[in-house]
């Protein structure tokens, strides 16, 4: 579970052009909920951050990362600011929204301190991504949005890498 965690988490620093594909509503209804708050981290990457990543000589290819790093138009990712019982109430909520936003349960992972649950829509080309991570016995929860067009082929490439 900590791998796929470092392996997400380098994702964030991977993203292209900054055209705008399958925005969720759910996600961003819950990162209103929360932006105003003090102790809310967020970060919205959008651009070209993929030559800036290779200057850093990061190991990609173990995961296969390359290969979806090409796809990734932008990247949402924040932790939300509450914990137990509320933050697992708004992971139910978004878990339902996505349901009706046409997201489907991709992959559900989970351990007895952490989880994690991937939602994608589209169905040969992939429009978009979210995971939900939750770790530390309900301490943290995090969501992570990535979107773009992937295709079923380089998903399963990055699924065998992890």
């Amino acid at each position: 579970m900590k791998k796929s965690t470092i392996i997400i988490a380098l994702t964030l620093f991977f993203s292209l052009p900054s055209a705008l594909y399958a925005q969720s509503k759910s996600v961003d209804q819950l990162y209103q909920q929360y932006k105003g708050q003090e102790n809310f981290f967020h970060l919205d990457l959008a651009g070209n951050f993929l030559d800036f990543a290779k200057g850093w000589n990061l190991e990609i290819e173990e995961a296969n990362l390359d290969a979806i790093t090409e796809s990734i138009e932008r990247v949402k990712f924040f932790k939300l600011p509450v914990s137990g019982t509320r933050a697992r109430t708004d992971f139910q909520k978004l878990s339902k929204g996505l349901g009706k936003e046409r997201y489907e349960l991709m992959m559900d992972a989970t351990d007895k301190d952490s989880g994690l649950a991937i939602y994608s829509k589209g169905k040969d080309s992939v429009e978009g991504l979210v995971l939900m991570i939750r770790s530390d016995n309900d301490n943290e929860f995090m969501v992570i949005e990535l979107e773009g067009r992937f295709d079923q082929k380089t998903l399963a490439t990055i699924g065998k890498g992890i």
